[in-house]
């Protein structure tokens, strides 16, 4: 098994679960650092704060219900004992109360009371040191969420001491987590707002580049974001602008070749017509003007591959009527072209330069094949174009060498059986032009399948 990239399979699983996009990565550099951070003040205040300022809450309270505890032992008569409680009532803010005979199982529910929570446990701690009684506690249960109840089991009743929670309970916990939280969702959309002001920029920078290269120009990129992609623009509005004078200077090249060259070839011929009453035979006429006409047909088809698109701008077409349009011109007599559409289609298309690529693939097909079948279909944000043939197709081997200007199949270099080797680089410059791709493959019906994917 070949594992990714990343050093191997302890990296996998990073990879699985790491953002796809940059806005997800960026946002997960700015909210890893912060969780940690709060993950770790939470856990010192917890371990730290809470803890330390709940043991000192507690000890307090338990030092008050031990000297009302040893107070009640000493008092001789039932006066005393209500004496005791009204001081304690009064002085130390506690509500206690005495149930003669009463019992901590009763009052808990529970025979053999234990702490169900954190707050509990500590004020067990501190009891057990200072109350050398057995004691149980209530911090869930009141009527009243203000108040925390503790029992004392004395020898003759039960003491019911109610204290204040803010007594026992630091209120610091939950100020502390809201502000944690609240800060975390301000600085969670600060976050959000500046990545998203950043990233702009650069959406729009890959949609300059993608239209760009599916020949749709969009004119200059607009100089905006970060000193980095402000350089990308730049670096993307230069390319652009040398590519584009790049295309215009080899078309105004184009023109003048074509010009030069189709001039000796017309003088060529009408010297030739003129040369039909001399002393020439009618085969080496014949044989002059085959020559002729030959040069003249690998001229037309290498400027026709040289100047590609052109100017000619991106317009809406209707895929079906051009496709239509290019299969009733190429049907022949011995060649049935059959058209299929999956509904109306319209994409942004050269129609002339792509007129020009489906002609050459029908061209191609018609001189090997009696029956060609042509189908457009939607594939998610794509178009796909599939020509069939019956003919005998083109070996695996060389279906990409055939992409290639003036490679033939066929070995001799008569124009009337092969072309002149030009047809498919053609028609491959054209859908590469327009953003898409193209790809040779086997045909269900024997012959050869040409696919033609382009973007919407």
């Amino acid at each position: 098994m070949v594992w990714p990239r990343l050093g191997g399979p302890q990296h996998y699983w990073l990879r699985q679960i790491m953002p796809k996009s940059l806005f997800g990565r960026s946002l997960l550099i700015v909210l890893l650092p912060l969780l940690i951070l709060q993950g770790t003040l939470a856990y010192v205040f917890y371990n730290r704060h809470w803890d330390t300022v709940t043991r000192w809450l507690t000890n307090s309270v338990a030092g008050d219900v031990a000297m009302l505890v040893d107070l009640l032992n000493t008092a001789d008569s039932k006066a005393e004992r209500q004496r005791i409680l009204t001081l304690g009532r009064a002085n130390f803010g506690l509500i206690v109360s005495i149930d003669p005979g009463g019992r901590i199982e009763q009052a808990v529910g529970v025979a053999n009371w234990q702490p169900s929570n954190g707050l509990e446990r500590t004020m067990a701690e501190n009891f057990a040191r200072m109350v050398a009684r057995p004691v149980a506690f209530d911090t869930e249960h009141q009527d009243d969420p203000a108040w925390v109840a503790a029992y004392v089991q004395l020898d003759d009743g039960l003491l019911r001491v109610l204290a204040p929670r803010k007594r026992v309970d630091s209120t610091t916990t939950t100020v502390f987590i809201g502000w944690m939280i609240g800060l975390s969702l301000l600085l969670l959309a600060i976050a959000i707002y500046f990545l998203t002001r950043q990233l702009r920029p650069i959406r729009r920078l890959v949609w300059a580049a993608d239209n760009f290269g599916k020949g749709r120009d969009v004119g200059d990129f607009k100089l905006e974001g970060a000193t980095e992609i402000r350089q990308a623009g730049a670096a993307f509005n230069l390319m652009r602008k040398r590519i584009l004078r790049y295309i215009a200077q080899r078309t105004e090249m184009l023109a003048a070749v074509s010009h030069d060259l189709r001039t000796p070839l017309t003088r060529m011929k009408l010297e030739l017509e003129l040369m039909s009453g001399c002393n020439v035979t009618a085969e080496d006429l014949a044989g002059l003007r085959s020559d002729v006409d030959e040069m003249a047909g690998v001229i037309d088809g290498y400027l026709a591959f040289a100047r590609g698109e052109g100017q000619e701008a991106m317009q809406p077409t209707d895929l079906g009527n051009l496709l239509q349009e290019v299969a009733e011109r190429g049907a022949g007599s011995d060649v049935k072209v059959e058209l299929a559409l999956e509904g109306p289609i319209e994409l942004p298309l050269r129609p002339v330069a792509f007129r020009r690529c489906i002609a050459n693939l029908l061209g191609n097909a018609s001189r090997h094949a009696r029956w060609i079948g042509i189908r457009a279909t939607h594939h998610d944000d794509q178009v796909w174009i599939a020509i069939d043939d019956d003919g005998p197709g083109i070996p695996a081997d060389q279906r990409d060498a055939v992409f290639k200007p003036f490679f033939r199949l066929e070995p001799s270099r008569n124009p009337g059986t092969g072309g002149v080797g030009l047809g498919l680089t053609i028609a491959r410059d054209i859908v590469l032009g327009h953003g898409g791709d193209i790809q040779l493959d086997e045909s269900p019906a024997g012959g050869l399948r040409v696919l033609i994917r382009l973007p919407c």
